[in-house]
């Protein structure tokens, strides 16, 4: 049992290292030299774990793909206005590209095109997360419909597509700058979109 908990903290060392280095230089500039020194473990316990560079990204890539899909699982399961979840959801995206370097580097990898489920356009939102993530999307605006938040005559399917829109220039501005993403520039963010969403007199309602 010690001697699978030590090789967990060694993955768990490489996996922060390697996402650091791939957030700080890109993948293609990043060495397996230089993450096993920032991981503090040898070159072959850093292959003992992920074979190749492509398997380190990949390892990045799931791993921010399971705390994007956590958020997105948190967000589904809140209670609440729906409405209110969106935005809190939003929130929480931000706040994980902001902090967390392992979803920072991953959503930087997708957007190269380094993982394992390449997209030929270089979309941000490629893979697994983003899908489940957009799923969430829809299963929270379908709520907020049946709720009678949305505006009467609200197309779903449109309003989907500018949330989704939404997250995925959260991405791109944390691949600029993670610092843009902040909660002020969040909330502006809503305060232009959230009437497009709701009637006027239900905007206060809601915490931006």
């Amino acid at each position: 049992m010690v001697k699978q908990e030590r090789a967990g903290r060694t993955r768990q060392a490489v996996l922060l290292a390697a996402a650091g280095t791939f957030a700080d230089v890109g993948f293609e500039s990043a060495s397996l030299v230089d993450i096993s020194r920032r991981a503090g473990v040898s070159k072959g316990a850093l292959y003992f774990h992920f074979v190749s560079k492509q398997a380190l990204a990949d390892g990045v890539r799931a791993a921010a793909g399971r705390e994007i899909g956590a958020a997105a699982l948190r967000a589904l399961r809140a209670g609440g206005p729906a409405v209110q979840g969106l935005v809190d959801l939003s929130h929480e995206l931000a706040r994980l590209l902001r902090e967390d370097v392992v979803v920072r580097a991953g959503v930087q990898l997708g957007r190269a095109g380094h993982g394992p489920r390449r997209d030929p356009a270089g979309r941000p939102g490629s893979g697994a997360a983003w899908r489940g993530l957009t799923t969430v999307v829809h299963r929270l605006l379908g709520r907020a419909a049946d709720a009678g938040e949305l505006r009467p005559g609200t197309d779903r399917r449109a309003a989907a597509e500018l949330l989704t829109a939404l997250a995925a220039g959260l991405v791109l501005l944390a691949a600029e700058d993670a610092d843009r993403l902040g909660p002020e520039a969040v909330r502006g963010i809503w305060a232009a979109a959230l009437p497009a969403l709701v009637d006027a007199d239900r905007c206060a309602a809601y915490r931006l």
